[in-house]
């Protein structure tokens, strides 16, 4: 198959694309790190989200955002939404169920920014910012994430 203006494939994919072996690893790597804790003041829970995110990411958010609460007595939550995708139903239903049972705190979370240029996430935060009128909720678009940053640790 050396034939004059055959291209062969490089390594790890077939002429159709990436291998299956390679495709697989893929995602694979994508999983490792739906939710990373991000660097943030002290009274600031930060979280960057990727891909697609599952019940299990909440293992790592809850337990963050209840040290920040139990350190402080209002705080503000940054997510970086920028590479987000989806969210399982597990996800969902975790977050919910984390949702309420903050109810007679939500007080306590002043503010909460969301870093997206997705026009339904910027319709999501409108909607609960109307809904919890308690919590200042805003979209920072993705090239002002330091901006965001600023706004959310503004909590007295």
């Amino acid at each position: 198959m050396s034939g004059r203006g055959e291209t062969r494939p490089r390594p790890g994919t077939s002429a159709n694309g990436p291998s299956l072996s390679r495709a697989g690893q893929q995602v694979r790597d994508r999983r490792k790190k739906m939710i990373e804790i991000i660097s943030a003041p002290r009274s600031v829970a930060a979280f960057r989200v990727a891909g697609t995110v599952t019940a299990d990411d909440y293992d790592k958010v809850i337990p963050a955002i209840e040290a920040k609460l139990s350190d402080h007595k209002d705080i503000g939550v940054l997510t970086d939404l920028t590479d987000f995708e989806d969210m399982t139903a597990g996800a969902l239903r975790r977050d919910l169920q984390y949702g309420l049972s903050k109810l007679g705190e939500l007080h306590r979370f002043k503010r909460a920014a969301a870093i997206s240029d997705k026009q339904w996430i910027k319709a999501a935060t409108e909607m609960t910012d109307a809904l919890f009128p308690q919590i200042e909720a805003r979209v920072f678009p993705e090239d002002e994430k330091a901006k965001a940053l600023k706004w959310v640790a503004g909590v007295q």
